[in-house]
C-alpha cells in the first residue's frame, strides 16, 4: 500500500502496525453486517473547513437512499457551523482533534477514549470515516460499531469491516463517491449543502443593513489570509490590486473578510468595509449573499462562497495537489501559476520570492472580476 505520509518514519511505523494487524485479522476476520432498514449512520470528518464543506453532501445522499435513517455527524467545533440547520443531519457531535490544531489552542473537548465510549452508547450501526485516518479507524473499532467503512491510506485498515480502495490522484469528491458506492449508494454528483433557517435569514438581513451591505453599493468580498502563509497572496500584489480596483470599478466596494483583523494599506479613493475578525463562520453564510463576487486564496471561506453560488476567483498556490481539491462549481475561476516545486505541502514557502503566488498578477485578478 502507498501510504499518504511524507515522513519515512511514519511510513515505517504504520507499515509494522498494519503487518501485525492484517496478520491477526486472518484469524479473527471482521464481520460486515448487512444494513438494517433504518440504520443509524455516523459520518466522521474532523479536519478543516474546506474538507468538511464537501462532506456536507453525504447526509443528503444517505437519506435519499434510506429516508428513515438516523444520521449523526462528528466534526470539529469550528466546522460545526457548516452543518447547523442541515435537515439531513439528526445530531452533530463535536470533537476537537489535537492533531488538526495547526499550532493554535483549541476549545476544550471531550477526551478521545471518552468520545469512543460515548459513540458506543449511541448504538451506531454504520460508521463512515471520510478521511482515511488511522486514529478514526481505531475510534470506529473502539466504539464497537458493527459496520466500519473507510480507507486504510494512513494505516489501520484492518480495523475496518469494509476497506475502500484508495485511488491515487483523483478529486476528493470521487473518494466520497467510492465510499458511498461501497454501501450501495451510487451518486453522480456531490455538492455542498448549506442551510440557513428563517430566523437566521431575518437576523442576517438586519446585520447586513447595520454593516451597510444593503445600501445599494455593489460589493466584492476579499480575503487576504489563509490556513497557512504559503497560500497567501503577497502584500505588494494586494496593494496594487486595491489601487486597480478603485480605479477600474468606481462606485463598487471591497468587503474584507477573515478571522484575524488586518492592517491594510489602502488607497484613499477605495470604498471598503473591513469585517475581518468581526464575523463568525455562521455570519459568513449570511454576508456572502450580499456580494457580487469574491476573491480569495485556497481556503474554507473561498470554497464556501463558490458553493453558495457567488462568482468566485481563487488565487491558488502550489502547496497542494490541485486536481484533488480544485473547485467544481461553474461559477469558480482559478488563477494559478505553475512551478516545479508544486505540490510542496509547506506552510511557508521555501523558495525566494514565493513565485507560485507572486506571479498571480493584480491585473489578472481585475480582469477576472465582473461585479
Amino acid at each position: 500500500m502507498k501510504y499518504q505520509f511524507r515522513k519515512k518514519r511514519n511510513i515505517f511505523v504504520v507499515s509494522i502496525l498494519d503487518a501485525v494487524g492484517y496478520a491477526a485479522r486472518r484469524f479473527f476476520p471482521p464481520h460486515s453486517s448487512p444494513l438494517k432498514d433504518s440504520p443509524h449512520f455516523l459520518v466522521i470528518r474532523l479536519d478543516h473547513i474546506g474538507d468538511v464543506l464537501l462532506a456536507t453532501a453525504v447526509p443528503k445522499a444517505l437519506k435519499e437512499k434510506y429516508p428513515s435513517v438516523r444520521v449523526t455527524f462528528l466534526t470539529s467545533s469550528v466546522s460545526k457551523a457548516l452543518l447547523e440547520g442541515n435537515p439531513f443531519i439528526d445530531e452533530i457531535l463535536v470533537y476537537d482533534a489535537p492533531w488538526f490544531a495547526r499550532g493554535a489552542k483549541r476549545a476544550a473537548s471531550i477526551g478521545f477514549f471518552a468520545l469512543g465510549r460515548k459513540l458506543r452508547a449511541l448504538r451506531i450501526d454504520v460508521a463512515l470515516g471520510l478521511r482515511g485516518d488511522l486514529r478514526e479507524n481505531f475510534l470506529m473499532n473502539f466504539a464497537r460499531i458493527p459496520k466500519r467503512v473507510g480507507f486504510g491510506v494512513t494505516g489501520g485498515g484492518f480495523w475496518l469491516t469494509d476497506e475502500v480502495l484508495y485511488r491515487q490522484g483523483i478529486h476528493e469528491e470521487k473518494y466520497l463517491k467510492d465510499l458511498l458506492a461501497t454501501i450501495g449508494i451510487p451518486t453522480k454528483t456531490l455538492r455542498p449543502q448549506l442551510y440557513l433557517s428563517a430566523p437566521e435569514e431575518e437576523l442576517f438581513n438586519q446585520k447586513r443593513k447595520a454593516w451597510g451591505l444593503d445600501a445599494g453599493t455593489p460589493w466584492v468580498g476579499f480575503q487576504a489570509e489563509a490556513g497557512s502563509a504559503s497560500k497567501e497572496w503577497p502584500a505588494e500584489n494586494q496593494k496594487k490590486f486595491f489601487e486597480l480596483f478603485a480605479s477600474r470599478f468606481p462606485g463598487h466596494g471591497l468587503v474584507f473578510l477573515g478571522s484575524q483583523p488586518k492592517s491594510l494599506e489602502l488607497p484613499s479613493n477605495l470604498k471598503y468595509l473591513n469585517l475581518t475578525g468581526k464575523t463568525s463562520l455562521r455570519d459568513l453564510l449570511g454576508v456572502l449573499p450580499a456580494l457580487k463576487a469574491f476573491v480569495g486564496p485556497d481556503s474554507g471561506p473561498t470554497h464556501i462562497a463558490s458553493a453558495m453560488g457567488i462568482p468566485t476567483i481563487f488565487l491558488y498556490s502550489g502547496t497542494n495537489v490541485f486536481d484533488r481539491w480544485r473547485p467544481l462549481a461553474e461559477n469558480a475561476k482559478v488563477l494559478r501559476y505553475s512551478v516545479p516545486c508544486s505540490p510542496c505541502f509547506l506552510t511557508r514557502c521555501s523558495v525566494a520570492g514565493h513565485p507560485c503566488m507572486t506571479q498571480i498578477t493584480p491585473e489578472e485578478v481585475i480582469k477576472a472580476i465582473h461585479p
